[in-house]
């Protein structure tokens, strides 16, 4: 099967047809902008609220619209005033916008994460219906998941009163501690946000203090030592179709207890039985949405693979970062097209079995090991480094020019800081968890760049 197939089959409903693609960071859209270019769209906008690191989408020739509106600090905060500007912008957005697109043809690509209720006063492409947002809740999954067959931890769900928080804990420790993840009463909760590791009670009260400012309850469930990760799954037409595990890069700081999110790599390989017990679990998990709510397209199902096995904690019922990664490998893939495209229910020609196995075998050979990181000292502007490893991680120099590198950009991005590092496969080996590696990795980015990020400790292979 050529890898084009898909795209050739998505092109004709794309093209002809005017599309404005937007985000918090208008860096972000040029992405997207490029693949819609690719599948023959010539009318194309970009609207970005905030300037964002990388390149801007106008160095490719696309119109471009900077709301240039200041944003909060923190990681959900920005995704959801940013939602809230693009929602209700400002006039003078607005009328650029309806000069681009004057007979309100166009409709809007969205990031995945959004509501997709409508933006600049037009239908998003591949919005989800409100039953299948309503998943992305930590209270609410366990329930999904033991419906349909999939095994989960050992959990309470409790109203967020300290005293239900306790109990909960003193109930469920199995000597690590208990994670407290609140519920989804603001919206989805993305980037461990609202998850907390308690492990005494300094941490149950910032755990309390932090959850009861924005959710009515929590999941209380133990601690589980293992690798964080990750498997997508697709329902399509012709059958739920699930690819391979990747690594959440999910590393810990120790004061205070939080999950610091450093997004997804598949260089790591979980052991055989534990990758087809995902895999199963994923497809389980699929065929349940799609038969109780008549779900379509790209879903995560997110937890830990532990010495007794994988437990999920998370159903995302949208496209997740680890099939961003996965499908660096598939350039001829536009992935998050059709998954939009399945969404709105297109009448591609899907071959779903081949598409499984294409993904899951370029997975398998092409690996990929990169990673963000975002901290805390404001960064206006964006530059370019690149690490060398001898036999410590270090910034380079010119003098290294002989050595292997891996290639980062540092700029301004949702907290302050933000870091996107691709590391070179010589620097990392296939397998084993990448978590420790990363860690290192950003602590010697932090010393250099004074970024405020503090220490990192990782989940090691079990």
């Amino acid at each position: 099967m050529r890898r084009e197939h898909w795209s050739e089959s998505l092109a004709p409903f794309l093209r002809g047809r005017p599309f404005i693609v937007t985000s918090d960071m208008l860096a972000a859209t040029t992405g997207l902008a490029l693949g819609l270019r690719a599948m023959g769209v010539e009318r194309i906008l970009c609207v970005g609220v905030a300037r964002g690191t990388g390149v801007l989408p106008q160095e490719h020739g696309f119109e471009q619209i900077l709301v240039n509106q200041s944003l909060p600090l923190g990681f959900m905060e920005v995704i959801r005033e940013a939602e809230r500007v693009l929602r209700q912008p400002p006039a003078e957005v607005q009328s650029q916008v309806d000069r681009f697109d004057p007979d309100h043809e166009a409709q809007i690509i969205a990031p995945f994460y959004v509501t997709g209720l409508p933006q600049l006063n037009r239908p998003v492409f591949g919005a989800r219906p409100a039953a299948w947002r309503a998943l992305e809740d930590k209270v609410v999954i366990d329930a999904v998941l033991s419906a349909a067959g999939v095994r989960v931890a050992p959990h309470r769900i409790v109203p967020l009163t300290r005293e239900a928080l306790d109990a909960a804990a003193a109930a469920l420790d199995r000597g690590h501690g208990t994670v407290w993840a609140g519920d989804a009463r603001e919206g989805f909760n993305g980037g461990a946000a609202l998850t907390r590791w308690v492990r005494d009670a300094q941490d149950a009260d910032e755990a309390f203090e932090t959850l009861s400012k924005s959710c009515d309850s929590a999941r209380v469930m133990p601690f589980l030592e293992g690798v964080p990760c990750s498997i997508h799954g697709w329902v399509l037409p012709d059958g739920v179709r699930v690819f391979r595990p990747c690594e959440m890069l999910v590393l810990r700081r120790p004061t205070p207890p939080v999950f610091f999110y450093a997004q997804a790599a598949t260089s790591w390989d979980p052991p055989p039985a534990g990758r087809e017990e995902m895999r199963e679990a994923a497809r389980r998990a699929g065929a349940h949405l799609r038969d109780t709510l008549g779900y379509r397209g790209v879903f995560t199902l997110d937890g830990v693979m532990t010495q007794d096995g994988f437990f999920p904690t998370e159903l995302n019922p949208r496209f997740g970062a680890a099939l961003l990664v996965l499908g660096r490998a598939l350039p001829e893939l536009p992935l998050v097209l059709m998954h939009f495209a399945s969404i709105e229910g297109l009448a591609l020609d899907w071959r779903g079995e081949e598409l499984e196995r294409l993904i899951v075998s370029a997975g398998d050979t092409t690996r990929q090991l990169s990673f963000t990181a975002m901290g805390s000292r404001p960064v206006t502007e964006s530059e370019s480094f690149a690490l060398v490893r001898d036999p410590t991680w270090r910034l380079a120099t010119e003098a290294d020019a002989h050595l292997p590198q891996s290639v980062g950009t540092l700029g301004p991005g949702p907290t302050g800081a933000y870091v996107r590092v691709g590391l070179n496969p010589a620097h990392y080996t296939v397998g084993p968890a990448a978590g420790p590696l990363v860690a290192e990795v950003v602590a010697v980015l932090d010393a250099h760049f004074e970024l405020g990020i503090g220490p990192l400790t990782a989940a090691q292979d079990l």
